[in-house]
């Protein structure tokens, strides 16, 4: 096992900067997920840990071992990538073995080791068929056994799931997580999908434009996101974000828009001045019916412009004016379109941000945690 550093990790490809300046450490054992939407230079910096890509300044530790300038076999680390990459003319068993034959690993330790793979991911079975053979989720298995194989110091996960279809990609995802329970190595995990990335992560790191805007817990990036770009990327369905202004009301404040206004309780109010501009969000899930017509005290009254069942939930499209917030609450087959409803904070929390920098002047609420 070893943890794995990234300092002053940058990568230039003529002028255009890809990775800025990522500073990281991943702990021994961690699962560790880089998440943010393409071309946002998550993948280039896995593959500088790898050693497929070079580093344009910076260093990478692997177990304290200055990797930087070390070729890929001499890193001690397996990669799985999007495509599999497996060979279509051996077999299963052939595939798992080829890397170690090449290593020059002996037959009876290369024989053990393929087994032992095969018989963690449920592969046994299928040794003898090639590729074509088999199922996406299978061939992704074979990936996986063959990094596996090695039993290297880390793991490097390239957007592996991102060719399965939506069922498969939630068991594959089980699978992977338990696989890096039962190992207890160090993974580093590449996704633009976030609820993969909620899911998979001891700690998760959003990227955008090539550079890090915040790591850690997954709930904690949920619970208290560093700027709006966070606050947008991270959830599903996605943050509510309205323009907003903190204004002076009954002797306290409240952050208000057109359609809506949200007081701010006192224990909550430090920080915000009077006459700040900025971008109001709160999250759908996070908001509640409290009725229906709308009280006149409901901090948001607006009608309800679209009704989509998801089953145990309903998501509402609500809209006043220029605003509009979706709502996601538990199933309701009352809530018809053209409906107008009130609605408040629930059991949550909503977030205000500067509007020209995008960073998070102050969270208010609580969470149930």
């Amino acid at each position: 096992m070893a943890s794995i550093e990234l300092q002053d990790v940058t990568k230039q490809f003529g002028n255009m900067t890809v990775v800025d300046k990522v500073n990281l450490s991943i702990d021994d054992g961690e699962l560790m997920v880089f998440v943010g939407p393409s071309g946002c230079g998550k993948s280039t910096t896995l593959r500088m840990v790898a050693g497929l890509e070079t580093t344009t300044s910076g260093t990478i530790l692997i177990g304290g071992r200055d990797v930087t300038r070390l070729d890929p076999k001499d890193r001690n680390i397996a990669m799985v990538f999007q495509n599999y990459a497996l060979y279509a003319h051996k077999n299963v068993y052939g595939n798992l073995d080829f890397g170690l034959r090449m290593r020059g690993v002996p037959k009876q330790e290369a024989e053990r080791r393929v087994r032992e793979a095969a018989e963690i991911l449920g592969l046994t079975d299928l040794l003898h068929r090639k590729p074509k053979h088999l199922s996406g989720g299978q061939r992704q298995r074979v990936a996986l056994g063959r990094a596996l194989v090695r039993d290297p110091d880390a793991f490097l996960l390239d957007e592996p799931l991102s060719n399965l279809d939506a069922k498969l990609r939630v068991k594959m995802r089980e699978e992977i997580g338990s696989l890096h329970s039962r190992l207890g190595k160090s993974m580093l995990y590449v996704t633009h999908d976030q609820v993969e990335a909620m899911t998979l992560g001891s700690r998760i790191a959003v990227m955008k434009d090539g550079e890090m805007q915040q790591v850690g817990a997954p709930l904690e990036v949920y619970d208290n996101p560093a700027n709006l770009f966070v606050a947008g990327f991270i959830g599903s369905p996605e943050m509510n974000q309205v323009s907003a202004t903190v204004i002076e009301k009954d002797g306290g404040l409240c952050i208000a828009g057109d359609g809506f206004c949200f007081v701010v309780p006192k224990g909550d109010s430090n920080g915000l001045t009077p006459g700040t501009k900025g971008i109001f969000g709160v999250r759908p899930e996070h908001l509640e019916i409290v009725s229906t017509p709308p009280h006149t005290d409901a901090p948001f009254k607006m009608r309800v412009d679209l009704v989509e069942p998801m089953g145990a939930q309903t998501l509402l499209l609500c809209r006043d004016g220029e605003t509009s917030l979706r709502v996601l609450i538990a199933r309701n087959d009352k809530i018809t379109r053209g409906d107008h409803v009130g609605m408040q904070l629930g059991n949550g929390r909503c977030h205000f941000f500067d509007s020209a920098t995008g960073k998070t002047l102050k969270s208010i609420g609580t969470t149930g945690s």
